[in-house]
This record gives structure tokens, C-alpha cells and sequence, in this order.
């Protein structure tokens, strides 16, 4: 008893315990660009690893998860999702670094399920952490539980132990995802959560954490269902929290990026009520990053993906074809890359052999492509003159998708085009220092659809008419003209209204749609790698504008406007691009340059006969 005539017993215990996340992994368990063929600072599990280590050693109460894509997204990891789908044994490398990390638990992403069911379930089964999912409704998928409790013996302020149930829900993003092999169902997320939630509150769980694989829009709709305590979420590869970034409405939240760029990291403080039990009182997120130049790489996870980064650097050497010039593939999300442009014409030309006698054979052609590679930690899909091998194959195609032709109006076409746009900040007219691209939006998300000539007004709202001079064959695109899109499958299975629209206009083929990464080692195997010179899309002239933006590597400046400011941080370098016509070598909505150029077939149709809908 102090002064105060109150004994130690009579103040509520308080106990504080700190939660981890890892989330979008995607396999990547060595800092190593398998692409490139060279070191990736700052990412990895391995870097993560001694993150977490320090934070057990330092005696608090040290919980650890995962949030979902963790298996699939490097070369190494879908080979060995490919080995364990054909029946070769287990561990999956990914899998045996998690179990020397020592999760206590973890949910799934839409990626898991690239490679099936069968795949899926041989790799979950050699986990040492149990996974959950509250909304996977396929009744293929692997049997998950809807919610799990967690018992851990915890440790109070004055020292001593008290056993806590720890609730976890894990979310997929609604429907998930459609891979090579299979797929997995989910339901929306909301629900879910709110019924997993009341069957945990009801068992005496004494606090819950959420794993989401959403982004920030999940965040806002989960935000109205109290009994959350800790929510983690993923998806996007967005950070948060940032600075300056405006707080999220309900618990603590942390989304720690992608690669294992973050370790997300929330701290609570709980006390005990004799009547409530344990509740939290206080809470904090926050990011934490690994120090590169002081931090190395933990042994243990290291070992177990050794063999297989080994075996994944020896096949990706193996030559497929030759490029008899190189194939830019800079700065995709600010100009027209002829790397994506190969692509799109493999896409075409394989579409083409598929549509042989079908009705829609007669329409105009286009595929729709994206970069997977413009964040300023992965360089870009640079192809090299000379011999190309199977790692260019997978920089252009990082994912196992299949081809999908789908039937749409020019409508629609202009709508895609103007989501797609919402990857651009707006600018304001006549300034020059300010970011040129939403951090928020994944760069995934830019969209472009070959064969079609567009401007983008980074001047105007997000979504408020950006497209302009929307055109095929030089003739503009009317709403009710009809195309057909040759497109990656995972882009059918993604939740919004695009996607509803991909689906509904989906043609039915009497053949197999051959995976993507096929379809291009074909084209490239038929002829020379050398996209023909063409219009795509530009932005519109701005007079005073200029915006900047980060990239990997400080390649020469080549388009008109653009040059090199200097370095930028995490290592990346900053470039602004002049939207002046005035201060470029051409008008910057004129087309042309070193890499890309003209007008110049297409080799499709025109729509001015095209069909009406």
C-alpha cells in the first residue's frame, strides 16, 4: 500500500502487446530482383526477419502475422507452386521461411490461388502457423477456419502472466482471384467479418485483430463494426501510416507495403476489468522499415530459399529468342512503352488465331495491357538488344494469367480509359514543383488498350473527363461501336465495375486460351522482337506545367520535357516531365521519339463499319 491508502492489488493490471504484419509478400524472400538479375535493397523476408527478432528479444509481448500474397509473385515461388501442382514434395521454399520466421498466424490473398486448390492446399498444409478466412465461399478452396482464437500466455506491467484470447479474422478482396489452375470465391467483406466477429466476442475473445487483404476503401467500410481492435491490411502495396496522411476512422491500422519493403507494427494497451476482462484503452500504428546498410540478411530464412533461388536463376538464362534492337520499357506510367507494346502485339496476334470463323472475328482488335514493373524499387521492363532470355519473358509477364477476349463498346472502352487515368494527381495549370502520380492508386492500375490514340488532361478531376480525342484507325471512337479487347484473365476477376462488365463480355471459344507468358514466347519465337513504331496515348499540353515523379534507374532523359532532377529517397531518382509544349523538343501531345513514334498499322479493322450493340 502507497501514501495514497490504495494497495497494488487494487489498480486493473495493464498489460501492452505489440502485434507485427507482414502482408503481399509475393514469394519474395531474398533482397534479389530475379528480373534483373540483381540485388533489391530493403526487401525480402530475410531483411524483415531480424526486425522481428529484435522486437521478441526486446521482452514484450511480441505477436506475429501475416496478411495474405505470400506465396506467389517471384519466379522461385511459382515454380515451386508448379512442382507441388504436378505432386513433387513439399516444403514450398516460401513456406519453409515462414515457419523459421515463427508466424502465429495468417489469411490469404487473391494470389494464392494462381496455381489451383491442390497446389494451394499441399503448400498451407506444411505451415507451422494456422491461416484463416472469413469470406472464402468455393466450396474447391481449401477448408479454412472462419475465425481462430489464439491462447497466449501474456505478461502484465508488474510481471506477471495472464492467459488472453486472441481472436483473428482473416479477409480475402471480394471474389478473389482467377489464376492458371484455379480459383477462389469470396464473398464481400463486411458480412463476414461482422458474423466472425460476433462468434469470437461470444467465445470471450479479449481482443480482436483483423487481417484485411484490402486496401484503404476496406478499411472505411469495416471502420463501422465496433470490437475490432487492430486491423492490418495489404492488397494495394500502399503504406500507411504516412505522414501527413489523414487518420482512419476506427482502430489502429497499418498497411506495410509490399516485397517486405515494411514490417507493420501496432501497439496496444490493455486493461483489466473485473467485470469486462481485458479491453484496450489505447492503441498506436506505425511502419517500420529495415536499415540496409546496417542490417543483414537472417540466416535462417536465408537457407531455406537458397536451393531455390539457385535453380531459378539457372532457367531463367535460357535463351528464347533476339531483339534486333533494344525495346524500351521507361517510364510506363509517362509515356508509351514499346516493351508493352510487344505485348500487346503478341496478345493480338495470338487473339487472331483464336477468333478464326467466330462471329466477332470481323471487329476491330485490341489488347489491354499495364507495367508490372514501375515502382522505383524494381526497375523497369527493359529488353535488351541481343539474345532474349526466359527472365524477359517474366518481366513482362511476372503473373500466370491466360488470354481473354471480351466484346465491348466504345462506351465502356472510354470509361476504362478514365479509371485508368486516376493513376495521374490533378495538376494545376502553370505550376512546376508538384508529384505527377497518385501514391495511393497501384501502378498496376494504368491500363492502356493498344490500338486506340487518347490524350490525358492531368489537369481535370480524377474521373471528371480526362480522356480526350479518344480514336481508332483516325477516326473517333463513338460510344456504340463495337471491339473486341484481348486481356489478361486475372483482370475479369477483380472486384469492380469493370470486371462485371469484362465478365459479361467475355466470349465463349470452342479451344483453350493459352497462358500469356506462352502466347508471348511464341510471337518472340516466330520473329524478330521489334514492336512497329505507333500512336497510343500522351498527354495533353499544359503551358507552366511540369510534375515529377520517382523511377529506379537514372536512364538518360530521351522524351521530350523530361529530365533528370537528381537522386530521390530509398535509393530511386527523381525526373520531372515539362507539359509545356514550349519547352519540349516536340508538343508533348504530338507523338514521336526516339523509342516510339507515328502513325502506323495497327493490322486491325476499322470501326468506322463496325457493328452496333
Amino acid at each position: 500500500m502507497d501514501g495514497t491508502g490504495i494497495s497494488a492489488g487494487d489498480v486493473p493490471a495493464r498489460l501492452r502487446l505489440r502485434l507485427l504484419c507482414t502482408t503481399d509478400l509475393h514469394g519474395q524472400i531474398l533482397p534479389w530482383d530475379e528480373i534483373a538479375d540483381r540485388p533489391l535493397p530493403g526487401r525480402g523476408l530475410a531483411r524483415l526477419a531480424p526486425l522481428v527478432r529484435a522486437h521478441r528479444a526486446g521482452g514484450a509481448n511480441v505477436l506475429l502475422f501475416d496478411n495474405g500474397d505470400f506465396l506467389h509473385g517471384t519466379v522461385a515461388a511459382e515454380r515451386a507452386s508448379r512442382a507441388l501442382a504436378a505432386g513433387a514434395p513439399g516444403p514450398h521454399p516460401v513456406v519453409a521461411a515462414m515457419n523459421a520466421m515463427g508466424f502465429d498466424a495468417g489469411t490469404l490473398g487473391n494470389h494464392e490461388f494462381d496455381h489451383g486448390a491442390a497446389a494451394l492446399e499441399t503448400a498451407l498444409s506444411g505451415l507451422v502457423h494456422p491461416v484463416t478466412c472469413a469470406n472464402l465461399d468455393d466450396p474447391a478452396g481449401p477448408a479454412l477456419p472462419r475465425e481462430l482464437m489464439l491462447e497466449r500466455h501474456l505478461r502484465d506491467d508488474r510481471g506477471a502472466m495472464h492467459v488472453l484470447r486472441i481472436g483473428v479474422i482473416g479477409l480475402l478482396p471480394p471474389r478473389g482471384a482467377q489464376g492458371g489452375a484455379g480459383r477462389g470465391i469470396a464473398g464481400p467483406q463486411a458480412p463476414a467479418a461482422r458474423a466472425a466477429l460476433g462468434r469470437l466476442r461470444e467465445n470471450g475473445a479479449d481482443l480482436v485483430v483483423m487481417l484485411c487483404h484490402g486496401g484503404l476503401d476496406s478499411a472505411r467500410s469495416l471502420a463501422a463494426l465496433a470490437g475490432i481492435d487492430a486491423l492490418f491490411l495489404g492488397h494495394t502495396h500502399a503504406l500507411h501510416p504516412t505522414a501527413g496522411a489523414p487518420a482512419l476512422p476506427g482502430p489502429p491500422t497499418a498497411m506495410p507495403g509490399a516485397l517486405g519493403s515494411h514490417l507493420g507494427v501496432i501497439d496496444l494497451q490493455l486493461a483489466q476489468d473485473d467485470r469486462a476482462g481485458w479491453r484496450v484503452v489505447a492503441g498506436q500504428a506505425r511502419l517500420q522499415a529495415p536499415d540496409t546498410a546496417e542490417q543483414g540478411c537472417d540466416w535462417a530464412v536465408t537457407r531455406a530459399a537458397l536451393p531455390a533461388h539457385a535453380r531459378t536463376r539457372r532457367a531463367l538464362a535460357r535463351p528464347v529468342s533476339r531483339a534486333p534492337a533494344p525495346i524500351g520499357g521507361a517510364f510506363p506510367l509517362v509515356a508509351p512503352a514499346p516493351a508493352l507494346q510487344l505485348m500487346a502485339d503478341a496478345m493480338r496476334a495470338a487473339a487472331r488465331a483464336l477468333l478464326g470463323g467466330h462471329p466477332a472475328a470481323g471487329l476491330p482488335l485490341l489488347s489491354a495491357v499495364h507495367p508490372f514493373r514501375p515502382e522505383p524499387s524494381a526497375g523497369f521492363a527493359d529488353l535488351p538488344g541481343g539474345t532474349l532470355t526466359s527472365r524477359h519473358l517474366f518481366a513482362l509477364c511476372p503473373h500466370p494469367d491466360r488470354l481473354r477476349l471480351v466484346e465491348l463498346p466504345g462506351a465502356v472502352l472510354h470509361d476504362w480509359l478514365e479509371d485508368s487515368a486516376r493513376v495521374f494527381r490533378r495538376l494545376l495549370p502553370g505550376r512546376q514543383d508538384q508529384p505527377l502520380l497518385d501514391g495511393g492508386r497501384p501502378p498496376h492500375r494504368f491500363e492502356l488498350l493498344d490500338g486506340l490514340e487518347w490524350r490525358i488532361d492531368a489537369s481535370r478531376a480524377a474521373g471528371a473527363g480526362r480522356v480526350t480525342g479518344l480514336r481508332h484507325a483516325g477516326r473517333p471512337v463513338r460510344p456504340e461501336d463495337r471491339f473486341v479487347i484481348a486481356v489478361a484473365s486475372h483482370r475479369l476477376e477483380m472486384d469492380d465495375p469493370l470486371a462485371e462488365r469484362l465478365r459479361a463480355g467475355r466470349l465463349r471459344l470452342p479451344v483453350a486460351e493459352p497462358e500469356l507468358r506462352a502466347v508471348l514466347r511464341a510471337h518472340l519465337r516466330a520473329r524478330p522482337a521489334a514492336p512497329p513504331p505507333r500512336r497510343g496515348w500522351r498527354f495533353a499540353a499544359l503551358p507552366g506545367t511540369a510534375g515529377w515523379f520517382d523511377a529506379a534507374q537514372p536512364e538518360p532523359p530521351w522524351l521530350p520535357g523530361l529530365r533528370l532532377v537528381g537522386p530521390a529517397p530509398g535509393g530511386a531518382w527523381r525526373f520531372e516531365l515539362s507539359l509545356d509544349p514550349r519547352g519540349a523538343v516536340r508538343p508533348i501531345d504530338s507523338g514521336g521519339s526516339r523509342r516510339y513514334g507515328g502513325p502506323a498499322r495497327t493490322g486491325t479493322v476499322r470501326c468506322l463499319n463496325a457493328s452496333k450493340p
